[in-house]
């Protein structure tokens, strides 16, 4: 996890956002994901958190009784610090371990639950991390995702980004977004992992999974203009709240004329009783050995920029991701050049 995006103020932070994702997620709107994982007392004995964070999403579980233990993984020593005393003072039985989960092996199964929430997006090797779940995973165990699936770097497509800058300038000028294309050289400066491939998240998991339960849960307009969007979050709530149910409204429209820009996807799934056969899993490991590799030496790039990254204007508008990061990180903008030319150097080893 990155704390440059991890304690930013995300679109679900607000309430009106909260509603409406349950609904679409469980068809309830008081009723969050694992609180509907828990419906009719099911309870998970031995959990295992993907890229855990601070740990706020097994201590949720943990106060809804949905969980009695947890291992949790993250490549942030600090993280796992506070997750731990946090989970000591509310009686969860918790343990850390420091694991970069596109190098390292995940924790011995098995688990009867594993959950991914909202990190399987930083990891480049999808394809090694899914079949070690898939292994760690119990025979009638459950592997959970709740994660953003659009596509990587968030580099919007051009009927997206469209949308987006319509149904923001219907917004009052003192809740608009600040509306930049993502910039995709800031994003890699920043935070090389960040949706590094989050648009393979889906497709890996149907590679080594039976999906019991999908919902698509947009984010194709409410995403990019709640996001960061600090005029937004920090009005009053009585002025906030309906223009953020107008934005979500919009949201779900374009979600249902244009399922094909989803951005966030709800997913329960069981491990397939075989893995593929050995020669597919041995090309799909060589592909993602190769593909890595040769981003290395590519800037962390991958394929081609999309037509509004090389059309918009870019220098000193990172876009609402890219500007979050400026203003938390001093100095960012003024040494953004130079922060590009390094991450360019330091990948090609010079």
């Amino acid at each position: 996890m990155s704390a440059t995006y991890y304690s930013g103020r995300y679109w679900n932070d607000l309430e009106s956002v909260r509603r409406h994702l349950s609904i679409r997620a469980t068809g309830q709107p008081g009723v969050t994901w694992y609180e509907w994982l828990g419906r009719e007392g099911r309870h998970f004995e031995r959990v295992l958190m993907l890229n855990c964070g601070n740990g706020w999403v097994e201590r949720a579980m943990h106060s809804a009784g949905v969980i009695s233990s947890v291992i949790g993984v993250d490549i942030d020593e600090g993280f796992l610090e506070t997750a731990s005393a946090e989970a000591g003072a509310c009686g969860l039985d918790a343990e850390y371990v420091l694991i970069d989960v596109d190098r390292g092996d995940l924790p011995d199964g098995p688990f009867d639950l594993v959950v991914n929430h909202a990190a399987a997006h930083h990891i480049a090797y999808l394809d090694r991390a899914m079949r070690q779940i898939h292994g760690r995973l119990a025979p009638d165990g459950l592997f959970v995702s709740w994660d953003y699936v659009g596509p990587h770097r968030n580099q919007y497509s051009r009927t997206q980004w469209e949308a987006v800058v319509a149904v923001n300038s219907e917004l009052p000028e003192e809740v608009r977004q600040e509306l930049v294309y993502p910039d995709i050289e800031l994003m890699i400066a920043t935070d090389p992992s960040e949706a590094v491939h989050s648009e393979l998240v889906l497709p890996m998991i149907d590679r080594y999974f039976d999906v019991d339960w999908i919902r698509r849960l947009g984010g194709g307009i409410a995403y990019p203009i709640l996001t960061h969007n600090d005029r937004l979050h920090d009005a009053p709530r009585e002025s906030r709240e309906p223009w953020v149910d107008h934005v979500m409204q919009a949201d779900q429209r374009f979600a249902e004329q244009h399922p094909e820009h989803n951005l966030f996807a709800f997913v329960v799934a069981r491990r397939r009783e075989t893995l593929p056969p050995e020669q597919a899993l041995i090309d799909w490991e060589h592909e993602e050995r190769v593909r890595e590799e040769e981003a290395l030496v590519n800037g962390r790039e991958y394929g081609p920029r999309t037509e509004l990254a090389l059309e918009l204007p870019r220098a000193g508008q990172p876009g609402p991701i890219g500007a979050f990061a400026a203003r938390r990180l001093p100095g960012l903008t003024r040494a953004y050049n130079r922060a590009v030319e390094w991450v360019r150097r330091s990948a090609r080893g010079r």
